[in-house]
């Protein structure tokens, strides 16, 4: 199977897991909200968010491994693969155990800090399931996960999470609508990710029957990890820093809030991920194996899709997104979920997010661990200091702005030492890209805004959600077309049924 037809298929495969995960998401937050209350749902998301702060214990091993077999799997040298792999069991069997000891400190002491009203011993045993589940993973399945993953084969991984989530879901739902304990909720995810787990491991043992994980590790084969360590514990702190201070600051109600509108815009994200992660191992690849001209082309190519579809996306959501929220939040009277404000920043944190991961994963991809080092390091130290100046001043929305501004600071550093030091004289292609793409966007949105849309039930919000971005599309296609012609066309010939149409 080549690259593009893996890229497509764990570009389909993950925005089915999307799809599934973020409305199921949806449905289900607003019953725990319902049935639960917003106190226990900002709990519940604080935990998670928890769980991810503690992943900087993985320290970029994860990507250092994957970036290290590119090359033994392109010469197919099954020694060399079975000695990474070999470490990469070693490394994690360690990360799995000290994320074990240090999440069940770690969240015994944080809960004196967070403001709820749930009782201690609930709130510990909500956080000490999330951590066993999260431990189990790194100690047994991510060896297994890295090799998928390096062959560009992360379809299969989608489709054992898609599993996991269906059976997880299902059983959440059968716990509320039982009325059951809120501790047998998140045991229902403790169970589900041990599930993916067993999954995970029982595929790769069947798959790849002709590597060892027992011989000989040489962890020098591995490189970058310390630089990888640190844009780790920079997504770390970026994403989960925002919750973990709102919780302990202005209380988990607050931290439900957040997360309603987070998880609309995740939904999207999540989205768009999926279509700019999945190149991503066929890019590493073909930094082995091809020149940097003839990569830069495929780059900018990528790049324009992002923009396009981001651009889609964020312009109907814009529309939308505080009728949709008046409308999931309805009948929901212990918090107050209507804030533009929030909405709006939102909006904007997500945009500068996706428009800088295709820059940050070619740094990546390329080996240039020390660079995006530098650049997650600034863009750290401007969070922790931002994070409580900006809540001083402008309390709850402080910590979205201060989220926005190194959102934004990622995109300069992150854009400007690809387009400028990896890929020669790319700027004035990508800037005419991007600037063309926001007009037309920001036109969009104030004229749709204009029209002031009655949306009051799911039907109406679904049908001109479909309405919206089937002409938000058409419009930035044909602006695209007439602007960037030659990429878009470019594009447009790589899509499945340009070359269906070839054989017809």
């Amino acid at each position: 199977m080549n690259k593009n037809k893996k890229s497509i298929y764990t570009a389909l495969t993950a925005s089915l897991l999307i799809l599934i995960n973020g409305l199921a998401g949806l449905i289900i937050t607003r019953l725990l909200i319902k049935n639960y209350g917003s106190d226990f749902n900002g709990l519940n998301s604080t935990v998670s968010q928890f769980i991810n702060m503690l992943m900087v214990l993985e320290g970029g091993f994860t990507l250092a491994t994957n970036v290290a077999l590119f090359t033994p799997i392109s010469e197919r040298n099954i020694d060399l693969i079975n000695k990474i792999i070999s470490s990469t069991n070693v490394i994690f069997k360690k990360i799995g155990v000290y994320f074990l000891l240090l999440g069940l400190l770690s969240s015994t002491i944080y809960i004196f800090f967070i403001q709820t009203s749930i009782s201690m011993f609930i709130s510990l045993m909500i956080f000490y399931m999330a951590v066993i589940s999260s431990a189990f993973s790194l100690f047994y399945a991510t060896k297994y996960r890295i090799m998928i993953q390096s062959e560009q084969k992360e379809y299969i991984l989608n489709s054992i999470q898609i599993v996991t989530v269906v059976l997880t879901q299902i059983a959440i739902l059968v716990v509320i609508l039982s009325h059951g304990n809120i501790l047998l909720v998140r045991g229902a995810t403790m169970f589900g990710s041990i599930l993916n787990s067993l999954l995970i491991g029982y595929v790769f043992k069947k798959n790849y029957s002709h590597l060892s994980i027992n011989v000989k590790p040489d962890f020098s084969l591995v490189k970058g990890t310390k630089d990888v360590f640190i844009q780790k514990m920079t997504g770390m702190i970026y994403t989960t820093a925002p919750i973990l201070f709102i919780s302990a600051s202005s209380g988990t109600i607050s931290a439900s809030i957040y997360m309603v509108y987070n998880s609309i815009l995740s939904l999207l994200k999540n989205a768009v991920y999926a279509f700019i992660n999945a190149p991503q191992i066929g890019f590493g690849q073909l930094f082995v194996q091809k020149e940097k001209k003839y990569i830069s082309k495929i780059f900018l190519q990528y790049e324009l899709i992002v923009i396009i579809i981001v651009s889609i996306l964020l312009t109907t959501t814009s529309v939308l997104i505080i009728p949709f929220v008046r409308i999931y939040s309805f009948g929901l009277t212990d918090a107050n979920y209507i804030d533009p404000k929030i909405a709006l920043l939102m909006i904007l944190i997500s945009y500068f997010e996706i428009l800088h991961i295709p820059s940050g994963n070619m740094i990546n991809m390329s080996g240039n661990f020390g660079i995006g080092k530098k650049i997650q390091l600034l863009a750290s130290i401007t969070l922790v200091f931002s994070l409580p100046s900006f809540y001083f001043i402008f309390g709850f929305y402080g910590i979205l702005i201060s989220v926005l501004l190194v959102a934004f600071e990622l995109c300069i550093l992150e854009i400007g030492y690809v387009h400028m030091k990896l890929f020669d004289k790319i700027v004035p292609r990508f800037i005419r890209f991007w600037v063309i793409n926001m007009i037309c966007s920001l036109f969009l949105i104030f004229f749709e805004l204009w029209l002031d849309l009655k949306i009051d039930s799911y039907v109406s919000f679904f049908l001109f959600g479909i309405v919206l971005v089937v002409f938000n599309s058409i419009v930035l296609l044909i602006v695209n077309l007439i602007v960037n012609p030659v990429t878009t066309k470019e594009i447009i010939q790589r899509l499945p049924l340009s070359s269906l149409k070839n054989k017809i």
